[in-house]
């Protein structure tokens, strides 16, 4: 009798459609919770996850967006409960004796740190205690020890001056400001273009634009995406990264020089029309409440170039700076500030709002002020608020308690 050969097809029973694909999406899960628990050590380790939050920023319905409540950066960035950039919370009722001051804005107001990490990978972020407001808060109190003061950082990186003209009357003044600054410039003081428009012509209101738009298959890849990249660590990471490979590979193609006459006189209709316009708003609606204004604009690195101090660090982001532009856009710059200076100047004065052009603060300045083509560091950030301390200083007294038309029952 010969022996039976058992072949390993024999041997081995097959398994079944169903049970295959089980087994395969047991290990797509497991794969999955790998690459997720990944993804948080990773953003726990290298970028400040507190294993909570991991956008800096959420909807708003009436601004498009507001620094996410109670968010934390581990490395020193924390948000309170309304989405102020503060450590404590701020109370609806002012205590007595206090002096209550505002600061509005875009990133350089919030402390935004260097976006331009590959020159300079010092300061990724900018730890709260090394803010604009926050020193602020110190030198005034050294000035006037009879008083306490409350410098409350309420500025929102990538919003122009209209964002903050709604903030104002949304909710900001509820909180009975003695003072409230306004630092712009960059964001949408020099635009250039025949049409644009302040509202219109935002641009970080696409994502809300096309979910809440028509309803079209990119708007339920946005929806989804945008759910899950504020769910999953690793979906977060993904989509970070893909953003950077963007921004390295999508070069600018057309580098014909810019028109800087043409730009320069389109500016001259379009800022007034929109961004002064904003701010003269601002300037009205706070007088009419009994509330000092003040205006800044803010300095700029490409307005900067020829100080004396000037880093090797800011030499190299200065050359990727201009690199990123149209040639000839730092000439437009350079012209454009002088003249928004004096127009914001001699609009705001009547209306009774005081007027800071800190666009030449750091022209004796020793050491690195700045982290890329706006944003400051520490030492930049010390530097303006010594120099806002200095301005607002005499103008600091304390108003009789007064109740805002604006203000909730």
């Amino acid at each position: 009798m010969e022996p039976q050969v058992v072949t390993d097809t024999e041997a081995s029973p097959k398994l079944s459609v169903g049970k295959r694909i089980a087994f395969s999406l047991v290990l797509l899960f497991i794969l999955a919770v790998i690459v997720e628990l990944s993804a948080s050590l990773y953003l726990r380790t290298v970028k400040g996850y507190d294993g909570e939050h991991l956008l800096q920023y959420s909807f708003d319905s009436y601004k498009n967006i507001l620094p996410t409540p109670g968010y934390a950066d581990t490395r020193g960035v924390h948000h309170n409960a309304v989405g102020f950039r503060r450590d404590g919370e701020v109370a609806l009722t002012k205590p007595a004796g206090t002096f209550r001051i505002f600061l509005m804005g875009g990133s350089t107001a919030f402390g935004t740190g260097g976006l331009w990490t590959h020159i300079d990978p010092k300061h990724p972020v900018l730890a709260n205690d090394s803010t604009i407001d926050r020193y602020l808060e110190r030198y005034l109190a050294a000035a006037r020890p009879d008083l306490k003061f409350e410098v409350i950082n309420a500025a929102i990186p990538s919003t122009w001056t209209h964002h903050s003209f709604i903030y104002l009357n949304q909710s900001i003044l509820r909180y009975s400001p003695d003072m409230v600054l306004f630092l712009d410039g960059f964001n949408d003081f020099y635009q250039c273009t025949e049409d644009h428009d302040q509202f219109a012509s935002y641009v970080y209101g696409e994502r809300a634009t096309v979910i809440m738009g028509e309803p079209s298959l990119m708007a339920l890849v946005q929806a989804n995406g945008w759910w899950i990249a504020r769910k999953s660590a690793a979906a977060y990471l993904a989509f970070r990264t893909a953003q950077s490979i963007g921004a390295a590979v999508n070069k600018p193609r057309d580098r014909a020089p810019l028109d800087v006459e043409r730009c320069f006189t389109t500016m001259q209709r379009i800022f007034p029309a929109n961004a002064l316009t904003m701010w003269r708003r601002s300037a009205v609606l706070l007088a009419h409440e009994g509330v000092q204004a003040v205006f800044m604009l803010q300095p700029l690195l490409v307005l900067d170039r020829d100080r004396k101090g000037l880093t090797t660090v800011e030499r190299e982001l200065y050359d990727f700076n201009v690199a990123s532009w149209l040639p000839g856009h730092d000439e437009y710059m350079r012209r454009a500030a002088p003249w928004v200076s004096d127009t914001a100047r001699r609009t705001l004065t009547p209306l009774g709002g005081r007027f800071l052009d800190l666009t030449g603060i750091f022209r004796d300045a020793e050491g690195q002020i700045y982290t890329d083509y706006a944003h400051l560091t520490p030492q930049g950030n010390a530097i303006l608020a010594r120099v806002v301390a200095d301005s607002i200083t005499p103008m600091v007294r304390l108003a009789p308690p007064a109740a805002s038309v604006l203000k909730r029952p």
